[in-house]
C-alpha cells in the first residue's frame, strides 16, 4: 500500500487579502482614469479645396462647406476655374466652349443681383444635349444664408439638359430646379421633383450678376 502524502497550501491572511484587494482596486481606478481622461477625437472640420483660379462668388468658407457634400470619388480633387462671366463674357455658348474636352464633374456657382449665392453640382461636364444627362450625384444648393443642399430624390432622372438657348437642371411638372438663359443674364428656380428643392434665389425669376464653372479633377 502506498503511503498517503499530504500537501499543505498556505492560505492568505485577511491582511494580505485586504492589501491585494486594494491593489486591484487601485489598478481598476487607474484604468478608469486613463479611459475617462483620454481626450475624445476631434472631428475634422471642412477643408478648403485646392484652387486653380480665384472665385468672385464664393469665399473659402462656402467652398469648404460645399466640399463636404461632394461625392466621395472627388475627395482631394483640385478645383479649376474653367469659366467665369467676368473673364469669358455672358454667353452660354462660351460656357459650352470652355467645357469642350472636359469630362467633369463641374460645380456651377452663381450670384444674382440680389446678392444671393446658389448653384449646382453636375456629375459630368456641361454640354449641348438632345435630352437630359447626368447621374444621381447631381445636386442643387443655396446659401440663404446657411448652406442648403438638395440631393436627388430618385423620382426621375432629369438632371441636366443644355441647348443653345438655356441650361436646365432638375425638372418636374414642366418646371426646372434651375435654368439659365442663353445670355447668362436671366434665370429661374422652381421646386422640382428631381431634387425636391426650394427656390434657390429670393425670387423664382432673377437676374444674374456672376457665373462660374469649376471643373473638379
Amino acid at each position: 500500500m502506498k503511503s498517503l502524502r499530504w500537501r499543505y497550501t498556505r492560505l492568505p491572511s485577511q491582511v494580505e487579502d485586504a492589501l491585494s484587494g486594494e491593489e486591484d482596486k487601485e489598478e481598476e481606478e487607474e484604468k478608469e482614469e486613463a479611459t475617462t481622461s483620454a481626450p475624445a477625437p476631434v472631428p475634422e472640420g471642412p477643408v478648403a479645396p485646392q484652387l486653380a483660379g480665384a472665385s468672385q462668388v464664393l469665399g473659402a468658407s462656402e467652398m469648404s462647406q460645399l466640399s463636404l457634400h461632394l461625392p466621395p470619388r472627388v475627395t482631394g480633387y483640385s478645383w479649376r476655374l474653367a469659366f467665369c462671366t467676368s473673364r469669358d463674357g455672358f454667353s452660354l455658348r462660351s460656357l459650352y466652349r470652355q467645357m469642350e474636352g472636359q469630362s467633369g464633374p463641374v460645380l456651377l456657382v452663381l450670384r444674382d443681383q440680389d446678392g444671393q449665392m446658389f448653384g449646382a453640382f453636375s456629375s459630368s461636364a456641361l454640354r449641348l444635349s438632345k435630352g437630359f444627362y447626368g447621374t444621381g450625384e447631381t445636386f442643387l444648393f443655396s446659401f440663404s444664408p446657411q448652406l442648403k443642399v438638395f440631393k436627388w430624390t430618385g423620382s426621375n432622372s432629369f438632371f441636366v439638359k443644355g441647348d443653345l438657348d438655356s441650361l436646365m437642371m432638375g425638372c418636374g411638372s414642366g418646371r426646372f430646379g434651375l435654368w439659365l438663359d442663353g445670355d447668362l443674364y436671366r434665370g429661374g428656380s422652381h421646386p422640382c421633383a428631381t431634387f425636391n428643392n426650394e427656390v434657390l434665389a429670393r425670387q423664382e425669376q432673377f437676374c444674374i450678376s456672376e457665373v462660374e464653372a469649376w471643373v473638379l479633377s
